[in-house]
């Protein structure tokens, strides 16, 4: 297949050669390619097309019409300026049928006047118009993509051609980009690309790596037409699914060197206690029994905290499932071992409410909290507990991350909603104290694929329970032109004693265009107490507010002292309110499915029934199919799979320095779209051992990661 494509010359080049020993690759080029990260003939081989252009089937001239969307092909005849003053520039090109015209207005003159040159033959692709004052039909600014240029003694017959469109920076266009990939296709030999063997292609329906190379640049079919942006159109490709998996399986491979080669500390060792212990009382007198699941968890959990070795364990489970009981139990270990434990909080808000949930259960001499709204008074108090070490049980925000922050034996860190902290952040709470052990929670549901590739340096536990005393919630659709009906409901709930919340993308008028149809706090609010609430109690609730104001707003909440909070998504996370079972969200289209089920999670906590009412307005098709997904699905981990499906992978891991490879150091592959090759690489990487590749190319293999992976991955050693 290669043959075709690589017929060697004199000229011989091989992968590893820089991108500069090519032809047509000078200065200026070099340091448009290196801007893009390309400096190897390998790397440019793997800068793959977008889309494809179809040239094969052209329109005489003669035989188009006004507003036809056309391929044809001519020979320049005429080209040039034809008003300076306005800068127009006009090309003529003609057939043996006819003649048509190309104009630009305020045209880039050096281009046009390089290539359209008189006698060169120009296949173009766009839509006929026609102009008053010309008798040609003809196509105004053309996009440099949509035009190929022949040599001028090419002739206009006999031409048929797929072109690739590339993705294009300043100083690089279709054409010089075709030029010199066709001068490597030829004078290059692919086959060192070649890493797999027979028995993984015919398990996972794969091809050489070489011949999905040069059918991805060179199409030579119809079904080899790929759009990128196009799912299933991706999936119809051999060539394509070839270079996605290569490239999920390197990353899947880097991933298992790092598990492998990660550095084991020694951390606290929790030694298990009496039944006389806080911990065997504690779970003994819980007012609720323990999901199998959670028991499944703790033992996980547990068994990592009697080891020698430092714990890092990720605790994932979906909104209500029970992980800060889990959460509190092990620090009631690490308390019998006689150290400290605290839990981190991203806001306030949540920090209040772990401090709550803490203060029912432990001795509230040995319980603190640490956050910024404390007065410097408050602050002095709590860091001198904590420093002597009267004080077991710590709660706070990103505070308990600063230097001033010492510890008198910490022996358990948990962090809740990880994806809300950077990576520093993490760092600097984990070397406080002497390795002590480190537990992270997330209510985001990641499925289990990403969650073992970028979660690598963590042993993974999840609870797939539910609790029992969870209250069904029922999702509805309303339209906004209907929300009387919405509110009577709301009434009716409230007026049983119930309480509600009602959400808004924005907390006031925004004064961009974009958004100015969206809700807001502030009208929503004037609107709702007024004309629907008007016996009830409502409050604001938003980001904007002083710390000290949210803590009170939230606390006569809780004390049922509040009927209804209208407030932006600041209650995504942290917020059990037992009494509400009413959630009404405004413009939901705005929100990842994964959000909107964070949000749905704050009702159905108190064993009572609950609704969510979604109110939409005019919304397309697609956002349509995406709430009536959120409308019939309940589990969280369907919905974070749709999500990412949907909206890409989001991010996992917050704002701060990355902890792992970046999603588009991928050339090709692409987690949202190719999540089902994704999986299967990464059965083939946990498996790698057995197939007859991995012996033949170990070398070339390790290479491979360590090129790709190995800075992002930290791998700094060689393997």
């Amino acid at each position: 297949m290669l043959a075709s494509i690589q017929k060697m010359t004199n000229k011989s080049y091989i992968l590893d050669d820089k991108i500069t020993v090519v032809s047509g690759v000078g200065p200026k080029i070099q340091q448009v390619f290196n801007s893009i990260g390309i400096y190897k003939i390998r790397d440019l081989l793997f800068y793959f097309p977008r889309r494809y252009k179809d040239y094969r089937e052209t329109k005489e001239i003669s035989k188009i019409v006004v507003n036809d969307e056309v391929t044809l092909k001519g020979k320049v005849t005429s080209s040039g300026l034809i008003r300076s003053k306005r800068k127009i520039y006009e090309v003529i090109i003609s057939d043996e049928t006819g003649q048509f015209k190309i104009i630009w207005f305020n045209p880039f003159y050096g281009y046009l006047k390089q290539n359209f040159q008189i006698g060169t033959t120009v296949v173009l692709s766009g839509k006929a118009t026609k102009s008053n004052s010309s008798k040609f039909l003809q196509m105004v600014n053309p996009k440099p993509e949509n035009i190929i240029f022949l040599p001028t003694d090419s002739g206009v017959s006999g031409f048929a051609k797929i072109a690739p469109i590339y993705p294009l920076t300043k100083g690089l266009t279709q054409n010089r980009l075709n030029m010199i990939l066709n001068e490597i296709f030829l004078n290059t030999s692919l086959k060192e690309l070649d890493l797999f063997s027979q028995d993984v292609m015919d398990e996972y329906g794969l091809i050489n790596i070489s011949d999905s190379i040069s059918r991805i640049h060179k199409p030579l079919n119809e079904d080899e037409l790929v759009d990128l942006e196009v799912s299933h159109s991706v999936g119809s490709s051999i060539y394509h699914k070839t270079i996605i998996f290569y490239e999920f399986l390197i990353l899947c491979l880097g991933v298992k060197e790092k598990q492998k080669s990660k550095q084991v500390l020694i951390g606290k060792q929790h030694l298990a206690k009496s039944k006389n212990s806080f911990y065997s009382s504690l779970k003994e007198n819980l007012p609720f029994v323990l999901t199998s699941s959670q028991e499944q968890v703790l033992k996980e959990i547990i068994y990592d905290m009697r080891s020698k070795e430092q714990m890092n364990r990720l605790l994932q489970g979906d909104v209500g499932s029970g992980k800060t009981i889990v959460a509190l139990l092990s620090m009631a270990l690490s308390y019998d071992n006689g150290y400290q434990s605290t839990i981190i909080a991203p806001t306030e808000i949540l920090a209040d409410q772990h401090y709550l949930f803490l203060k029912k259960y432990v001795d509230i001499d040995e319980l603190a909290i640490l956050k910024s709204s404390l007065s410097s008074e408050q602050r002095k108090e709590v860091l001198n507990k904590i420093a002597s070490g009267s004080v077991k049980f710590i709660v706070g925000t990103h505070s308990l991350f600063q230097d001033r922050v010492v510890y008198e034996n910490l022996g358990l860190i948990v962090i809740d909603e990880q994806h809300r902290f950077g990576v520093l952040q993490r760092k600097l709470m984990a070397e406080k104290g002497r390795s002590p052990d480190i537990l992270i929670m997330t209510a985001t549901p990641i499925p289990r694929t990403l969650s073992s590739i970028f979660f690598s340096d963590y042993s993974i536990s999840r609870i797939n329970m539910m609790p029992e005393n969870r209250g069904k919630i029922e999702t509805k659709i309303s339209s906004l032109r209907s929300s009387d009906n919405a509110f009577d409901f709301a009434v009716n709930q409230l007026k049983e004693g119930r309480q509600a919340f009602v959400l808004c993308p924005l907390i006031s008028k925004s004064e961009n265009i974009e958004f100015e149809s969206l809700a807001d706090v502030e009208s929503v609010y004037k609107d709702v107490a007024f004309n629907y609430f008007k016996d009830f109690k409502v409050e604001i609730l938003h980001g904007k507010q002083k710390s000290s104001d949210k803590e009170k707003i939230m606390d006569k909440f809780r004390k049922k002292e509040i009927d209804v909070l209208v407030s932006t998504t600041v209650i995504e996370v942290g917020v059990d309110i037992p009494n509400a079972n009413l959630m009404i969200i405004y413009n939901p289209e705005r929100f990842g499915l994964s959000q909107l089920h964070q949000l749905r999670g704050r009702i159905g906590r108190g064993g009572y029934d609950s609704t969510c009412i979604l109110m939409v307005d005019d919304i397309n098709e697609s956002s349509k199919e995406r709430l009536s997904i959120f409308r019939d699905n309940l589990d969280g981990f369907v919905l974070s799979e749709k999500d990412m499906q949907i909206r890409g992978p989001g991010a996992f891991y917050g704002a701060g320095t990355e902890q792992s490879g970046r999603f588009w150091d991928l050339h090709l592959a692409n987690l949202r779209r190719d999540f089902e090759i994704l999986k299967e690489a990464k059965k083939c990487a946990d498996n790698i051992e057995s197939y007859k590749f991995y012996n033949d190319r170990m070398s070339i293999l390790e290479s491979l990661i360590l090129d790709f992976w190995g800075d992002k991955l930290e791998l700094t050693k060689t393997i």
